[in-house]
């Protein structure tokens, strides 16, 4: 037989028993064989971060190593993103994202793509964005924080990061309320958090899972949430319809990625996983009480919701007018 042939005949078998291995579920079970790094985009009391602890040690301990949350805060999430995405493709560093980072390439320079650099685990939870006021503010209402903003021209700022969600709902409320109202863009959530109880910030946009036990403490009020429903946990906070403000039913997904071409045995274990974990009542109790929807899906379904929301705030962005940075 030529030589040839018999390097394609092997070639072929090599190529034919590394797809069957990564399908064996004897290989599957071996990962992962170290800790696993769960990076988190922003600092300690972001939304993020509040999903990736709850859930965190659970998972590890079903799969028999740990899953080590990291917090690397800066550039609104793009410095945690760029980590994850240059990251071994072997499924041992995570990352959960956020509809953030879908806004953050039409507004400033990145160094990743959603989509090409990341392979989609699962969509874990949704919450809905709040509109909080400090706890001395007059207004109880948004009707009313409209009201004082209009009162007050220019004096009024929000509370954010540029690029982000929290950014493009306060350009939709200066909108809607035809108020002139500034971004005070912070780095980390806890700046943020330390300026509106204190006054200095007037209004706050954030997810529930930072603004519910702020505002269940007396620090902060809570005058409008996004969703259909009201919050179980704030039940007198009204949703932005009710309020009279559709433009402002504004939702945040989370997303758990890995890089690119990690193996699909990683991806697969870990969507079980997650889902396991997603599917307790202790879980799930846990995500409720801070306004947490907990979700499962799988892995092409949440890479589809994943290009959908970029394409979504791609127009979002574009309509508003904001400029690149």
């Amino acid at each position: 037989m030529p030589v040839q042939f018999v390097r394609l005949a092997m070639s072929a078998s090599v190529t034919l028993v590394a797809c069957a291995l990564s399908h064996d579920p004897a290989v599957a079970q071996s990962y992962p064989t170290r800790p696993v790094s769960f990076i988190v985009p922003y600092g300690p009391g972001s939304g993020n971060d509040i999903i990736a602890r709850l859930i965190s040690q659970k998972i590890g301990d079903s799969m028999g190593q740990p899953l080590v949350v990291e917090n690397r805060g800066g550039a609104a999430g793009a410095i945690a993103t760029e980590l994850a995405a240059k990251a071994a493709p072997d499924g041992h560093t995570i990352l959960i994202a956020s509809t953030s980072q879908t806004i953050n390439p039409y507004v400033t320079k990145v160094n990743y793509d959603l989509q090409r650099d990341f392979a989609a685990i699962i969509v874990p939870a949704m919450t809905p964005y709040v509109l909080a006021v400090p706890s001395t503010s007059a207004a109880k209402s948004i009707k009313e924080l409209v009201a004082l903003c209009k009162a007050n021209p220019g004096k009024f700022n929000y509370a954010g990061t540029f690029g982000s969600a929290s950014h493009f709902m306060g350009e939709m409320l200066k909108s809607a309320g035809k108020v002139d109202i500034s971004l005070v863009s912070y780095k980390s959530t806890s700046d943020a958090i330390a300026d509106v109880i204190a006054n200095r910030v007037g209004i706050w946009f954030t997810t529930s899972p930072t603004g519910v036990p702020l505002a269940k403490g007396g620090k902060v009020r809570i005058i409008g949430v996004s969703g259909k429903e009201r919050l179980p946990a704030l039940p007198d906070a009204p949703t932005m319809v009710e309020a009279g403000f559709p433009t402002l039913d504004v939702g945040v997904n989370y997303y758990v990625l890995t890089a690119a071409k990690s193996p699909e045995s990683a991806v697969q274990r870990l969507n079980r996983e997650f889902h396991k974990a997603l599917s307790s009542a202790d879980v799930k109790d846990k995500l409720s009480a801070q306004g947490v929807v907990a979700m499962v899906t799988t892995p092409d379904e949440a890479s589809r919701m994943l290009r959908d929301e970029i394409e979504r705030w791609g127009r979002v962005v574009r309509e508003s007018g904001v400029k690149m940075q």
